[in-house]
This record gives C-alpha cells, sequence and structure tokens, in this order.
C-alpha cells in the first residue's frame, strides 16, 4: 500500500514540475512582452495564445499594446474579456467567498488564474474611456468613466473581503498549526525587500488621474456639473495642483466655451514590477525530518523615469498621480494576506516532506519532498506590466498653428498640425523609456450627436 501511494506521489510530483515549467515561463513571456511594447510590435498572436492559458492577466496586456499601437477597437475587445473576468470573480467572492483549490495550497497561487489588482480594474476603464474617445464614441467612454469611478467606490468594500475571506480560508485550513507552532521570533521574515513605501499618500484605492480624466472627459462632453466635482474631488486629493484649480476655474468662467483649449496627458516612465523573494526558515524548527522550509513572497521594485516632464508650447507638465504609490499602497495592504498565503502554502510542503521522510526514507522520500519543495516554490509576480511610473498634465489655448511638445533641454520632442480651434482636445502621449513614445489624438467630432 505504501509503495501505491509512493508512486502516487512521484507521479503526482512529475506531473506538478512539468506544470512548474509553465509558471517558471511567466517572467520571460512578461519581459518579452515587454521588448514586443518598447518595439512598437503589434502583433497579438503570440497574447492571443497566452490568452488561453491566463485570461486575465494576457487580455490586460494585450488591451494596453492594442491602444499603444493605436488598434482601440481591438484594444477594447482585449479589456471587454478583462472586465467579463472581472465582474465573474467579483460575483464568484460575493456569492462563495475566496475559496482556494487544492493545487494552490500544494503548488502556489501561479497554478490559478491570475485574479488582477484593485488599479488594474480602474485602469483597463480609463482605457477603455479613452479607446472610445479616439474613436469618437463618447456615449460608451461616458459609460467607461462612469465604471472607473463606480470601481473607486467600491474598491474597499470588495477588498476588505477578499482579505478577510483570506484570512478565514487560512484559519479554516488543517495546516495552520504547523504555521502556529513557530516561535514568533523564528517565524519572522528578516531582510524583506521591495520598496513598498509610498511617496505619495492617496485614499485608499483612490487613483487621481481616474477622477481628473473622467473630469475632464465629462468637460469635453459638456457635462459641466459633473466635471466640476469632479475637478474638486481630485483638487480635496492634491490641494496643491496648480493645473487643477485652473481647470476648476475655467469651468466657473469659461461654461459657453468660448474659448478652446489643448491638454497634455503624459504617462511618465516605467511603473512597479514585481520580483521574488525566498526566506528559508531553519528547517531543524519543524523537525529533523524535514530539509527545507522556505516561502517565496512577492516584493516590488521602482524602476526609471522617462522625461521628468514635457513641455506643451510653453506649458510644464505637472504630476496628477504617482501610480507607483497607488501601486504600494494597495501592496502594502495586501501583503498580510499574501503573507499568510504563502505561509500556509509552505506549511503543505514540510507536511509532504515529512510524510515522505516518514514512510519512504528507503526510497530517498525526504530528498524527493526537498526537489518539490524547490520546484514549486514561485511567488506570483505576475501583473499589468505597462502602467507608467506617474501621470502628468498641462494645458494652453488652442492656435491655428503646429502644436510643439518639448523635451527638458528644449528639443522638439513631437510637433502635432495644427488642431481645430472650435474645439478642444486632448494631446495623450506615453513615453516609457528615452527616445520611445507613442502619441494619441482625442478632439470630438463637431457633428457628433449624443
Amino acid at each position: 500500500m505504501k509503495e501505491l501511494i509512493f508512486s502516487f506521489i512521484i507521479i503526482m510530483s512529475l506531473m506538478t514540475l512539468n506544470g512548474c515549467n509553465a509558471l517558471n515561463n511567466y517572467k520571460k513571456d512578461l519581459n518579452h512582452y515587454e521588448q514586443q511594447f518598447y518595439a512598437d510590435d503589434c502583433h497579438y498572436s503570440d497574447i492571443k495564445d497566452k490568452i488561453e492559458r491566463d485570461p486575465l492577466l494576457w487580455s490586460l496586456n494585450g488591451g494596453a499594446l492594442a491602444y499603444h499601437c493605436g488598434d482601440y477597437q481591438k484594444s477594447i475587445e482585449f479589456f471587454d474579456t478583462a472586465e467579463a473576468i472581472f465582474k465573474q470573480q467579483e460575483l464568484e467572492l460575493e456569492i462563495k467567498g475566496a475559496e482556494r483549490s487544492v493545487l494552490s495550497i500544494l503548488i502556489n497561487n501561479n497554478v490559478n488564474n491570475y485574479r488582477g489588482e484593485n488599479y488594474e480594474k480602474i485602469m483597463m476603464n480609463v482605457y477603455k474611456g479613452l479607446d472610445f474617445m479616439l474613436l469618437d464614441d463618447f456615449d460608451n467612454a461616458r459609460i467607461e468613466f462612469n465604471r472607473a469611478l463606480d470601481r473607486q467606490r467600491r474598491a474597499g468594500e470588495y477588498f476588505q473581503k477578499e482579505i478577510t475571506e483570506a484570512y478565514q480560508e487560512f484559519n479554516r485550513s488543517r495546516v495552520r498549526s504547523e504555521v502556529s507552532m513557530l516561535p514568533n521570533s523564528s517565524s519572522e521574515i528578516t531582510d524583506y525587500e521591495g520598496d513598498i513605501t509610498a511617496q505619495s499618500i492617496y485614499p485608499d484605492f483612490i487613483n487621481p488621474f481616474a477622477t481628473y480624466m473622467s473630469g475632464l472627459f465629462f468637460y469635453l462632453d459638456n457635462d459641466y456639473s459633473k466635471a466640476s466635482d469632479l475637478f474638486k474631488q481630485t483638487l480635496r486629493m492634491l490641494p496643491n495642483q496648480q493645473q487643477v484649480k485652473r481647470d476648476l476655474n475655467l469651468i466657473e468662467q469659461n461654461s459657453t466655451k468660448k474659448t478652446h483649449y489643448v491638454w497634455l496627458i503624459y504617462e511618465n516612465g516605467q511603473g512597479m514590477l514585481k520580483q521574488s523573494f525566498t526566506y528559508e526558515f531553519p528547517a531543524y524548527l519543524f523537525t529533523n525530518k524535514v530539509v527545507s522550509a522556505q516561502v517565496s513572497l512577492p516584493t516590488i521594485e521602482q524602476r526609471s523615469t522617462s522625461y521628468p516632464y514635457l513641455l506643451l508650447n510653453e506649458q510644464k507638465t505637472t504630476e496628477i498621480a504617482n501610480m507607483d504609490s497607488i501601486i504600494q499602497i494597495e501592496f502594502n495592504k495586501k501583503l498580510p494576506a499574501v503573507y499568510t498565503d504563502a505561509m500556509l502554502n509552505m506549511a503543505s510542503k514540510v507536511a509532504i516532506q515529512y510524510y515522505l521522510e516518514d514512510n519512504f526514507a528507503e526510497y530517498g522520500g525526504k530528498w524527493i519532498g526537498l526537489f518539490y519543495q524547490l520546484a514549486t516554490d514561485k511567488a506570483d509576480i505576475r501583473q499589468w506590466r505597462t502602467l507608467p511610473k506617474n501621470f502628468q498634465i498641462a494645458r494652453t489655448k488652442l492656435a491655428n498653428q503646429p502644436i510643439n511638445i518639448y523635451k527638458p533641454d528644449g528639443s522638439i520632442l513631437t510637433t502635432i498640425a495644427p488642431l481645430s480651434t472650435d474645439r478642444d482636445a486632448i494631446i495623450y502621449i506615453k513615453s516609457d523609456i528615452i527616445d520611445h513614445f507613442k502619441v494619441h489624438i482625442i478632439q470630438k467630432n463637431i457633428n457628433y450627436h449624443q
């Protein structure tokens, strides 16, 4: 009977390790995706294949690539897939709670489909709104910006339920006692690395850029009352943001829109990068039949800016939201639950090692258990990779002449052909690294009918 059980464990281990090859490829796939982004490679065949393996992760990244490439309808299709998955996740959490699969406990969370982050949900709707604006479909754009605002409103409630369910699941687990047996001083993970201290503090799960961009949309869509409310909300978060103050004054002074303006929205740099940190507890804390007791946790690291600012003619852009800080705030709030989940995962593998050594020592059970531990101990580093480091804004009057966008050194980054002076416009520029940028122009069709 023992031999049968042992054979079953060996077969399961081999199957698991084969599956773990896919886990190891996440970092490689995401790095390749970023290089595709920087190379302006607009082929989606690889992403479509990856969507079958991890639908949400690659729908988000696919939507961002299609937007970057100016394929706005394709971007909407990718993001629609992501939206449907997010809605299903939220429904399941409401009905069933945060259930964890057996494989998640025995291997790690990478075997599950990616669940995404709250800030990713909000940004997904913002980008869908931009997609529709760029397609001159302001009716659907309105829906998306309203969804982004609603997601921000509900994020705290949803997030708290998600975290509470994770703790309850941990407390219900039969291996919880394995973790609680660790001495407090020994269960503290030292030298945990990661840049998790936010530079800017915003209200929980609120992205000032999403609020401001929604306000700007409603201004361009002639809904001055709603635009005013959203600019005021932005100012409550950023009381010293002078451009938002000027935009609010613009509503109060120029609601007849006799003068038209162009806004520059600048996405600067590369957002936080998820990495993996591994900590090994002394195995003797458990038993001499255990070779390794290690836990892997995600960390986040800051990456570089592109140009620190741009100039719209003579107007210098100023920061409206620090995306790094938004990621850091959410990461900090989620970390305790991620930690308990990782400890649960470690405890299950310790138990497997103990069982194998206790029952199959003559077959090298301890070392098979160690091999299993090392092969399956992977932190979940999946993420939407192309969000920026920060968002910046500037505004100037429209004139019947070319618009120059300058780099900080005074040289021209790009020149925009004259835009119609009879309606407002947005120049949207993303520059993730120096000398790489994309420009999107939004100007509502004067014949557009709501």
